[in-house]
Protein backbone atom coordinates (compact mmCIF):
# COMPACT_ATOMS: atom_id res chain seq x y z
CA UNK A 1 0.00 0.00 0.00
CA UNK A 2 3.33 2.23 0.38
CA UNK A 3 4.99 3.51 -2.27
CA UNK A 4 8.54 4.78 -1.92
CA UNK A 5 9.23 7.86 -4.16
CA UNK A 6 13.40 6.27 -4.59
CA UNK A 7 16.37 5.98 -2.89
CA UNK A 8 18.04 9.28 -1.51
CA UNK A 9 20.42 10.51 -3.15
CA UNK A 10 24.11 9.18 -2.37
CA UNK A 11 25.99 11.12 -0.55
CA UNK A 12 29.79 11.93 0.42
CA UNK A 13 31.61 10.31 3.96
CA UNK A 14 30.28 12.36 6.70
CA UNK A 15 27.40 14.35 4.84
CA UNK A 16 24.02 14.14 6.08
CA UNK A 17 21.52 12.14 4.49
CA UNK A 18 19.52 14.33 1.57
CA UNK A 19 15.75 14.25 1.69
CA UNK A 20 13.04 15.05 0.13
CA UNK A 21 9.27 16.01 1.52
CA UNK A 22 8.01 13.14 -0.54
CA UNK A 23 10.30 10.54 1.30
CA UNK A 24 9.85 11.96 4.64
CA UNK A 25 6.16 11.01 3.40
CA UNK A 26 6.51 8.00 2.26
CA UNK A 27 8.47 6.71 6.08
CA UNK A 28 5.65 8.77 8.02
CA UNK A 29 2.67 7.08 5.96
CA UNK A 30 4.42 3.58 6.58
CA UNK A 31 4.82 4.50 10.67
CA UNK A 32 1.43 4.91 10.90
CA UNK A 33 -0.10 1.63 8.90
CA UNK A 34 2.18 -0.68 11.03
CA UNK A 35 1.47 0.81 14.63
CA UNK A 36 -1.61 2.99 13.98
CA UNK A 37 -1.88 3.72 18.00
CA UNK A 38 1.05 4.88 18.15
CA UNK A 39 1.59 8.75 17.89
CA UNK A 40 3.24 10.08 14.60
CA UNK A 41 5.98 12.49 16.04
CA UNK A 42 8.62 14.58 14.05
CA UNK A 43 11.18 12.11 16.23
CA UNK A 44 9.75 8.92 14.74
CA UNK A 45 9.48 9.89 11.84
CA UNK A 46 13.29 11.64 11.55
CA UNK A 47 14.68 8.35 12.86
CA UNK A 48 12.66 6.34 10.06
CA UNK A 49 14.05 8.30 7.54
CA UNK A 50 17.59 8.15 9.34
CA UNK A 51 18.75 12.10 10.12
CA UNK A 52 17.99 14.87 12.86
CA UNK A 53 14.58 15.88 13.72
CA UNK A 54 15.62 19.58 12.99
CA UNK A 55 16.19 18.58 9.19
CA UNK A 56 12.41 17.91 8.91
CA UNK A 57 11.37 21.22 10.04
CA UNK A 58 13.06 22.07 7.04
CA UNK A 59 10.27 20.38 5.16
CA UNK A 60 7.52 20.63 7.23
CA UNK A 61 6.73 23.28 10.05
CA UNK A 62 5.26 21.80 12.53
CA UNK A 63 3.41 18.70 13.36
CA UNK A 64 0.38 19.22 12.27
CA UNK A 65 1.84 20.63 8.89
CA UNK A 66 3.62 16.80 8.54
CA UNK A 67 0.26 14.99 9.83
CA UNK A 68 -2.05 16.77 7.07
CA UNK A 69 0.67 15.93 4.26
CA UNK A 70 0.33 12.32 5.67
CA UNK A 71 -3.48 12.54 5.43
CA UNK A 72 -3.78 14.10 1.58
CA UNK A 73 -1.37 10.96 0.87
CA UNK A 74 -3.12 8.35 2.35
CA UNK A 75 -6.41 10.21 0.67
CA UNK A 76 -5.09 10.54 -2.74
CA UNK A 77 -4.05 7.06 -2.78
CA UNK A 78 -8.02 6.55 -2.67
CA UNK A 79 -7.42 5.16 -6.56
CA UNK A 80 -9.30 2.22 -6.66
CA UNK A 81 -9.86 0.70 -10.16
CA UNK A 82 -13.87 0.61 -10.39
CA UNK A 83 -15.87 -1.73 -8.75
CA UNK A 84 -17.22 -4.27 -11.23
CA UNK A 85 -20.78 -4.69 -10.06
CA UNK A 86 -24.00 -5.11 -12.54
CA UNK A 87 -25.89 -2.18 -11.10
CA UNK A 88 -24.42 1.50 -9.90
CA UNK A 89 -25.63 0.31 -6.35
CA UNK A 90 -23.31 -2.92 -6.65
CA UNK A 91 -20.24 -0.38 -7.48
CA UNK A 92 -21.59 2.34 -4.79
CA UNK A 93 -21.79 -0.89 -1.94
CA UNK A 94 -18.37 -2.25 -3.23
CA UNK A 95 -16.91 1.22 -3.29
CA UNK A 96 -17.61 2.38 -0.19
CA UNK A 97 -16.46 -0.99 2.01
CA UNK A 98 -13.16 -0.54 -0.14
CA UNK A 99 -13.07 2.78 0.69
CA UNK A 100 -13.66 2.20 4.63
CA UNK A 101 -10.95 -0.69 4.45
CA UNK A 102 -8.57 1.92 3.06
CA UNK A 103 -9.07 4.48 5.38
CA UNK A 104 -9.29 1.89 8.44
CA UNK A 105 -5.56 1.64 9.73
CA UNK A 106 -5.18 5.42 10.15
CA UNK A 107 -7.45 6.42 12.59
CA UNK A 108 -5.33 9.64 14.06
CA UNK A 109 -5.34 10.87 10.53
CA UNK A 110 -8.33 11.15 10.36
CA UNK A 111 -9.11 14.60 11.88
CA UNK A 112 -6.85 15.75 9.07
CA UNK A 113 -8.09 13.73 6.53
CA UNK A 114 -11.72 15.67 7.32
CA UNK A 115 -10.74 18.89 7.07
CA UNK A 116 -7.29 18.76 4.50
CA UNK A 117 -7.41 22.55 2.21
CA UNK A 118 -5.64 20.15 -0.26
CA UNK A 119 -7.13 18.48 -3.66
CA UNK A 120 -6.50 14.87 -2.13
CA UNK A 121 -10.09 13.65 -2.91
CA UNK A 122 -10.17 14.61 -6.11
CA UNK A 123 -9.37 10.87 -7.40
CA UNK A 124 -12.55 9.99 -5.33
CA UNK A 125 -14.76 12.23 -6.77
CA UNK A 126 -14.05 11.76 -9.78
CA UNK A 127 -14.79 7.87 -9.63
CA UNK A 128 -17.71 8.48 -7.50
CA UNK A 129 -19.53 10.44 -9.71
CA UNK A 130 -18.80 8.28 -12.33
CA UNK A 131 -20.62 5.42 -10.43
CA UNK A 132 -23.61 7.45 -9.56
CA UNK A 133 -23.22 9.01 -13.34
CA UNK A 134 -26.90 6.28 -14.24
CA UNK A 135 -28.60 8.66 -11.68
CA UNK A 136 -28.33 11.21 -14.05
CA UNK A 137 -28.86 13.82 -11.52
CA UNK A 138 -28.06 18.01 -12.05
CA UNK A 139 -24.93 18.91 -10.75
CA UNK A 140 -26.48 20.60 -7.47
CA UNK A 141 -27.83 17.41 -6.04
CA UNK A 142 -24.60 15.26 -7.78
CA UNK A 143 -22.84 17.40 -5.34
CA UNK A 144 -25.11 16.22 -2.59
CA UNK A 145 -24.54 12.69 -3.38
CA UNK A 146 -20.82 13.00 -3.36
CA UNK A 147 -20.73 14.82 0.27
CA UNK A 148 -23.09 12.35 1.25
CA UNK A 149 -21.58 9.53 0.26
CA UNK A 150 -18.03 11.11 1.41
CA UNK A 151 -19.19 12.00 4.77
CA UNK A 152 -20.58 8.68 5.49
CA UNK A 153 -17.94 6.63 4.75
CA UNK A 154 -15.48 9.34 6.81
CA UNK A 155 -17.88 9.40 9.62
CA UNK A 156 -18.09 5.75 9.79
CA UNK A 157 -14.03 5.51 9.66
CA UNK A 158 -14.36 7.70 12.50
CA UNK A 159 -16.66 6.06 14.42
CA UNK A 160 -14.90 2.53 14.44
CA UNK A 161 -11.75 4.48 15.44
CA UNK A 162 -13.24 5.33 18.48
CA UNK A 163 -15.55 3.44 19.71
CA UNK A 164 -14.08 0.99 22.64
CA UNK A 165 -13.47 -2.52 21.92
CA UNK A 166 -16.81 -4.83 22.30
CA UNK A 167 -15.67 -6.64 25.36
CA UNK A 168 -14.72 -3.91 26.88
CA UNK A 169 -17.91 -1.91 26.44
CA UNK A 170 -20.01 -4.41 26.79
CA UNK A 171 -18.18 -4.56 30.24
CA UNK A 172 -18.91 -1.29 31.21
CA UNK A 173 -22.71 -1.20 29.98
CA UNK A 174 -23.11 -4.20 32.05
CA UNK A 175 -21.62 -3.41 35.28
CA UNK A 176 -24.03 -0.05 35.25
CA UNK A 177 -27.02 -1.88 34.07
CA UNK A 178 -26.60 -3.85 37.17
CA UNK A 179 -27.10 -0.46 39.06
CA UNK A 180 -30.49 -0.18 37.74
CA UNK A 181 -33.66 -0.84 38.34
CA UNK A 182 -35.28 -4.48 37.90
CA UNK A 183 -37.67 -3.33 35.01
CA UNK A 184 -34.82 -1.46 33.30
CA UNK A 185 -32.47 -4.80 33.41
CA UNK A 186 -35.20 -6.75 32.11
CA UNK A 187 -35.70 -4.50 29.24
CA UNK A 188 -31.98 -3.46 28.56
CA UNK A 189 -30.44 -6.54 29.04
CA UNK A 190 -30.92 -8.25 26.00
CA UNK A 191 -30.34 -5.62 23.61
CA UNK A 192 -26.71 -5.09 25.67
CA UNK A 193 -26.42 -8.63 24.75
CA UNK A 194 -26.60 -8.04 20.81
CA UNK A 195 -24.85 -4.80 20.75
CA UNK A 196 -21.46 -6.23 19.97
CA UNK A 197 -22.72 -8.02 16.42
CA UNK A 198 -25.02 -4.95 16.38
CA UNK A 199 -22.01 -2.95 15.81
CA UNK A 200 -20.76 -5.30 13.11
CA UNK A 201 -23.33 -4.95 11.27
CA UNK A 202 -23.70 -1.50 11.37
CA UNK A 203 -21.70 -0.18 8.11
CA UNK A 204 -23.69 -2.62 5.79
CA UNK A 205 -27.01 -0.94 7.01
CA UNK A 206 -25.21 2.43 7.02
CA UNK A 207 -24.26 1.75 2.96
CA UNK A 208 -27.60 0.81 1.96
CA UNK A 209 -29.32 3.66 3.79
CA UNK A 210 -27.19 5.64 1.80
CA UNK A 211 -28.13 4.09 -1.36
CA UNK A 212 -31.63 4.29 -0.43
CA UNK A 213 -31.36 8.24 -0.25
CA UNK A 214 -29.75 8.69 -3.20
CA UNK A 215 -32.58 6.62 -5.23
CA UNK A 216 -34.95 8.58 -3.68
CA UNK A 217 -32.62 12.03 -4.78
CA UNK A 218 -32.55 10.77 -7.84
CA UNK A 219 -36.37 9.17 -8.27
CA UNK A 220 -34.70 6.20 -9.26
CA UNK A 221 -36.86 2.86 -8.55
CA UNK A 222 -35.43 1.20 -5.01
CA UNK A 223 -33.19 -1.91 -6.32
CA UNK A 224 -32.26 -5.36 -4.38
CA UNK A 225 -30.64 -4.98 -0.58
CA UNK A 226 -26.83 -5.85 -2.01
CA UNK A 227 -25.17 -8.57 -0.34
CA UNK A 228 -23.42 -7.78 2.57
CA UNK A 229 -19.20 -8.57 2.07
CA UNK A 230 -17.28 -11.70 3.36
CA UNK A 231 -17.80 -12.64 6.89
CA UNK A 232 -20.61 -10.02 7.28
CA UNK A 233 -24.72 -10.61 7.72
CA UNK A 234 -27.18 -9.65 5.70
CA UNK A 235 -28.97 -6.61 7.45
CA UNK A 236 -32.78 -4.90 6.30
CA UNK A 237 -32.21 -2.20 4.12
CA UNK A 238 -34.23 0.42 5.80
CA UNK A 239 -33.97 4.48 5.43
CA UNK A 240 -31.98 4.99 8.90
CA UNK A 241 -29.38 7.02 7.65
CA UNK A 242 -26.56 7.84 10.72
CA UNK A 243 -23.60 9.83 9.85
CA UNK A 244 -21.31 11.21 13.10
CA UNK A 245 -18.68 12.86 10.70
CA UNK A 246 -17.18 16.42 11.34
CA UNK A 247 -17.36 17.27 7.66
Amino acid sequence: MVESSGEAPSRGRGRPPRLSRGQIVDAAVALVYRDPGAPLTIKRVAEAVESAPMALYRYFPDRDDLLYAVADRVASDMEFDRPTGSSWREELHEWMWMSLEHLRPYPQLLPYITSTRQPAWLPAIMLLTEILAPLELGDEDLALAVALVSTTIVGQATLAARRAPAPEMASVLREALDRADEGARARVGPVLAHLPGAFERLYDEVVESTIAALESLGGAPAGPAHAPGPGRRAVASTPLFSNPSPW
